[in-house]
């Protein structure tokens, strides 16, 4: 057997993860769902299942030589040249290929992504000539990220805009040049390393979280087909093969087929009417679920909407749009609607009166049918069920608490710094090198000098012409977050706000892609409940496993998180690192008999490292005669102090 690609693991191969590759059919029937993210823990095999996926991906006409893969029957997916010969009435050439996956790693530079300046081309003719990037390569393809939420923020746009769009529009280095960028994103993390920006979640149409299997018989009939594919790939690739060819028809005939599926009005009114239930805001939600069910309903060769069909779509299209803010539960509501979607019913309708029929025929062809008749009592019962007003949850009097012009500071969304002759970072301009230093040449940027003093051909880069890129990184950060937790919090409800100035200070965090830490302290000890970490959610739900009582250890938490910030500064040189107190200022344990010293040493430690320290006052109204300690720290290090 010859084989001219390499060959993975075969999708219907594959134990498991059911609604994970229905997410992927469903886009590879419609690409406008918007893409799927997959998230669960490493080693679920959630790459294994998109590159396995690849596999079964049908063939599709492309225009031959196009580096766009331009559509020869579809002027709304050409190129300018095309679409040209098109508006003419030319013959354009085309060949099949398959739908690839193109996979797009962390460290893509935006030239690589959206495409540049061919120097070479551009020497030798004399002008400038555009480069395609992978952007050009995905168009009608598949977008493969692996740890989507690592992606820098500069690419991640740069792809959001062409995905919202359809059109790459490259602006820059002397190029204006755009061409059709329609792909489908697939986007594949592990939560513990961090969350993806609600701005980029939003745009995957489908979430899938992946868990592996807890059924001793099917892990072990995982164990047993992963083995024998590693001893002879090839013979175990033979054996599936038949049923990949399945995967294959069934995707192309979905695909043939899908923009003919009809829904009727009243699971539309029901899609709609779940969402307010739910209090989704974004249409996209309804948009993406009416799709979903439609693309399922093609894959089962039905060509008409059914309640099993609405029920799945919305499990995958909907649970991810239900947070409107970071550490925020999602509703329980969701869950309830699913199980009463979901739970023993009647068969809904598939037939239709002969008149329903005829009323349809004359409708526009939009495929959303309007049935009044023959629909079934269980839809009739959950419309008139979901269509009540949504639920209303009250909000805590500290819910909407912003720490005296927030901490953080406003303004970008990162801390960010500016740096010549840098590696790292989206470059924003070009500058003649300081000294003899070049590093990171713009040679884009060269050449157009050298051709503003000389414009003769061929171009000749003269020293006083060589430009250096500028570019803006993104600075680490780590926030260490100090929680008192000793029994004084206890009176008048200190612990419930310093509760909420924690959830303030962690969507703060979580909206400039920080890294966290959460250290308790308590009794005659401190505990790092969770970090230095991006996973913010876990450290937020961490409060809830924290007990509440005793003394109160205040300088062995600033060891503690001293010790945090002494190892991120080894990892990260260029970080900016802060300190948060949430604290009544009871301080009553100590490393030595001389408090005073000990916290004044601890203080000349944090600037020393140049740490942010800002602290939340939470104490009572009354008078006290104890020292306050965390107030003498505060001071000492030149930070801030809140009276809460």
């Amino acid at each position: 057997m010859k084989h001219h690609n390499k060959i993975y693991f075969p999708f219907s191969a594959i134990v498991g993860m059911e609604n994970a590759k229905l997410a992927l059919l469903v886009n590879a029937v419609n690409p406008l769902i918007g893409g799927v993210v997959l998230a669960g823990d490493k080693g679920t095999g959630k790459s294994t299942l998109v590159r396995a996926f690849a596999q079964v991906l049908p063939e599709q006409p492309v225009a031959k030589g196009c580096p766009f893969n331009c559509n020869p029957f579809n002027p709304l997916e050409m190129c300018d040249l095309h679409y040209e010969l098109w508006s003419k009435d030319e013959r354009i050439e085309y060949e099949s290929r398959k739908i690839r996956v193109v996979d797009l790693p962390l460290n893509a530079t935006p030239d690589r992504v959206a495409g540049s300046i061919d120097i070479e081309q551009t020497i030798k003719a004399g002008r400038v000539s555009f480069k395609p990037g992978l952007l050009a390569e995905a168009n009608r393809q598949i977008l493969y990220i692996d740890e989507v939420n690592l992606l820098e923020n500069y690419i991640a746009d740069l792809i959001l805009d062409a995905a919202a769009s359809g059109w790459n529009i490259v602006e820059r280095e002397g190029v204006s040049f755009k061409h059709p960028a329609k792909f489908v994103l697939v986007g594949s993390m592990n939560p513990e390393e961090g969350m993806l920006r609600p701005q980029i979640l939003d745009r995957f149409g489908l979430y899938i979280p992946v868990e592996a299997s807890m059924d001793p018989e099917e892990r072990a009939e995982i164990v047993a087909r992963v083995d024998e594919f590693a001893r002879d790939p090839e013979s175990f690739y033979e054996r599936w093969k038949p049923y990949e060819k399945q995967v294959e028809e069934k995707i192309a005939n979905a695909r043939k087929t899908v923009n003919n599926v009809v829904m009727d009005r009243d699971l539309l009114k029901l899609v709609t009417a779940t969402v307010v239930k739910l209090g989704i805001k974004t249409h996209r939600a309804e948009i993406v679920t009416v799709r979903t069910a439609k693309a399922i309903a093609a894959l089962d060769g039905r060509e008409r909407v059914d309640l099993s069909d609405v029920t799945k779509a919305m499990e995958l299209a909907l649970r991810h749009r239900l947070k409107p803010r970071p550490f925020e539960e999602p509703p329980r509501k969701f869950d309830e609607v699913m199980r009463e979607l979901t739970s023993e019913r009647p068969e809904p309708e598939r037939g239709q009166r002969e008149g329903d029929r005829e009323a349809d025929a004359s409708r526009p062809s939009s495929g959303l049918g309007a049935t009044g008749r023959g629909r079934s009592d269980r839809v009739e019962a959950l419309l008139k069920d979901f269509s009540e007003a949504p639920t209303s949850f009250d909000r805590g009097p500290y819910d909407d608490f912003r720490a005296w012009g927030s901490a953080f500071g406003r303004g970008s969304r990162e801390f960010k710094a500016t740096a010549i002759a840098s590696l790292k970072g989206a470059p924003i301009d070009a500058v003649p090198p300081i000294g003899q230093q070049l590093m990171d040449v713009d040679l884009p940027a060269s050449l157009r000098a050298s051709a503003a003093s000389s414009p003769a051909v061929p171009i000749v880069i003269n020293p006083p012409c060589i430009r250096v890129r500028v570019r803006r990184e993104r600075i680490p950060a780590l926030h260490a977050i100090l929680l008192d937790a000793s029994g004084s919090m206890l009176v008048r409800k200190k612990v419930s706000i310093a509760k909420r100035i924690l959830k303030s200070l962690m969507e703060e965090a979580y909206a400039k892609r920080t890294y966290a830490s959460l250290i308790v302290f308590r009794g005659i000890e401190a505990t790092a409940v969770a970090g230095p970490t991006r996973n913010l959610d876990a450290v937020y739900k961490g409060l809830e496993e924290v007990p509440v009582g005793g003394s109160t250890p205040f300088t062995p938490a600033l060891l503690t998180a001293l010790d945090h910030f002494k190892t991120f500064r080894r990892v990260f040189r260029n970080s900016k690192l802060s300190l948060y107190i949430i604290s009544d200022g009871a301080a009553n344990v100590f490393l030595t008999d001389d408090p005073k010293k000990e916290v004044l040493a601890l203080a000349e430690e944090y600037k020393r490292l140049e740490v942010e320290v800002i602290a939340y006052h939470v104490a009572s109204r009354l008078a006290s005669t104890a020292p306050d300690y965390v107030r003498l720290f505060v001071e000492s290090v030149g930070g801030r102090c809140y009276s809460v």
